[in-house]
């Protein structure tokens, strides 16, 4: 059967400062540290998107006026015509290496920043544990 006697509350207690102690040192600062990460990685990724939408504008905007200026060019001038488009396709694939050597840059920026978080938090994690112990035990480890 069942002993309840003042010890349990006691640990009870205990439990409850246990949970506030955790709760402030270790639980808000990485729950802060996650929301961080995710606002970088948003901001990125809306970087990004922006950046992908400005190059099919910019792309659509030069389809427009290239093909305005085929129009006459048509009449006579075939080979002319020929060479633009030649260069034209050659930019556009300029544009998306560029873009598409951003867009790596930008990944391997996320994902080194996320690595270095990630070791801050479990080098703050430990050092944090250690400390909460030290604390209950009340020595030193």
């Amino acid at each position: 059967m069942l002993d309840f006697d003042y010890t349990l509350l006691i640990q009870f207690f205990n439990f409850l400062i246990l949970l506030i102690l955790l709760n402030v040192l270790l639980f808000k600062p990485v729950l802060k540290a996650i929301a961080k990460r995710q606002n970088t990685l948003g901001a990125l990724l809306g970087k990004a998107t922006g950046v992908k939408e400005d190059v099919s504008r910019l792309e659509k905007a030069y389809d427009e006026g290239s093909r305005d200026r085929r129009k006459p060019v048509l009449d006579g001038k075939a080979s002319a015509l020929a060479e633009a488009h030649k260069s034209s396709i050659h930019l556009i694939e300029q544009a998306r290496s560029k873009l598409s050597e951003e867009l790596a840059q930008l990944k391997g920026d996320v994902e080194r920043e996320s690595r270095a978080i990630t070791d801050t938090l479990r080098a703050d994690v430990d050092r944090l544990s250690a400390e909460v112990a030290e604390k209950i035990l009340k020595r030193s480890l």
